[in-house]
């Protein structure tokens, strides 16, 4: 029973605290005047006591109210103004990160334009150029060319997840094979930079129901960032792993040796608009889109996607997706 009212206790806010005190307190001091007003000066008239005990009890909690009304408005005051505070703050945060934005997407713009009309001009002014030379100025207008494919495809795929018009297919995807065929598309960037990339599969045959091609998005995003953030002669491991749980599921991680992420950064990396480090300084091209893209993807998926990392010794993304078929959650987010 004494449980029974401690738990009901529990339950009483601070302010019924404060009532409670009071009246209980009026209380006391009513009956304690009566009982000296009786034993002390037994000829007191009755409607003396009762006014005195009216007085004593009416006026001090009229007073109390007051004062209780004022307290707890100004502490909901107090609240309000610092939720305000911490909205404006994040607010003023995003629209810094969204000017960032903007001035790393038009660099990003622009430096690959210049170059391919540099070198198509110089190509014109120079019919007469060795075919050699030539060929080595197409070959890389032809990269710029695909730098800028990836920046537009990125900036598509932002506009439609934030329209919720992303298309996903819902088929039997090899994550093994998703891997794979993700690293062969990165074999120039490691082999230029001396990365040593190793794969490790404990589950060879894991599959999972999804959109290979954004599933694929997801890991090339995650090895290219590993291979640009790793320095030359670092390495970088792809491994696939199931896992048993609440429900089966299966594990891609990424490991890299590079400069590793600041702790203060680990949650907004996978944010839109937001690159770790000084997006106007860094040498490394990127608008900071990829991680946001493929976060929507993965959880469209029914996944997660987290990272670790230490600075200056390098980071692991994983990305964790349910091995189970699309539940209802699933097959609506796939139809996005």
């Amino acid at each position: 029973m004494i449980a029974r009212m401690l738990n009901r206790l529990k339950l009483i806010s601070p302010w019924h605290f404060v009532w409670i005190s009071i009246v209980i307190s009026e209380l006391i001091t009513a009956a304690l005047s009566t009982a000296q007003g009786r034993l002390y000066w037994g000829r007191v008239p009755t409607e003396t006591l009762i006014i005195g005990a009216v007085d004593a009890l009416v006026v001090p909690l009229i007073v109390a109210s007051v004062v209780v009304y004022f307290l707890k408005h100004t502490a909901e005051l107090n609240r309000m103004n610092i939720q305000l505070q911490e909205a404006n703050r994040k607010l003023l945060e995003i629209d810094r990160m969204k000017t960032d934005f903007i001035s790393v997407v038009s660099h990003e713009l622009r430096t690959p334009l210049t170059t391919i009309k540099a070198f198509t001009e110089l190509i014109i002014m120079k019919p007469d150029m060795e075919a050699q030379r030539k060929g080595k100025l197409v070959s890389i207008i032809n990269i710029e060319t695909d730098r800028l494919t990836r920046l537009i495809n990125d900036l598509l795929d932002l506009a439609r997840i934030e329209a919720g018009s992303l298309k996903f297919r819902a088929d039997r995807v090899s994550l093994e094979e998703v891997v794979m065929s993700s690293i062969a598309g990165m074999g120039p960037l490691f082999e230029n930079k001396h990365i040593s990339l190793k794969t490790r599969f404990d589950s060879p045959g894991a599959t999972v129901i999804g959109d290979r091609d954004r599933l694929v998005q997801v890991v090339t995003n995650l090895l290219s960032n590993a291979g640009k953030f790793t320095p030359t002669g670092g390495a970088v491991l792809a491994a696939v792993w199931q896992e048993s749980g609440p429900e089966e599921q299966v594990v891609v991680a990424i490991t890299d040796t590079g400069i590793g992420i600041p702790a203060a950064d680990i949650e907004m990396i996978f944010e839109k608009f937001h690159r770790s480090g000084d997006q106007l300084t860094s040498t490394i091209e990127g608008t900071g889109l990829g991680l946001a893209i493929a976060r929507q993807i993965v959880e469209a998926h029914g996944g997660r996607i987290r990272a670790e990392s230490v600075q200056g010794k390098g980071s692991t993304f994983k990305v964790v997706l349910p091995i189970r078929g699309t539940n209802k959650g699933q097959g609506e987010a796939m139809q996005r």
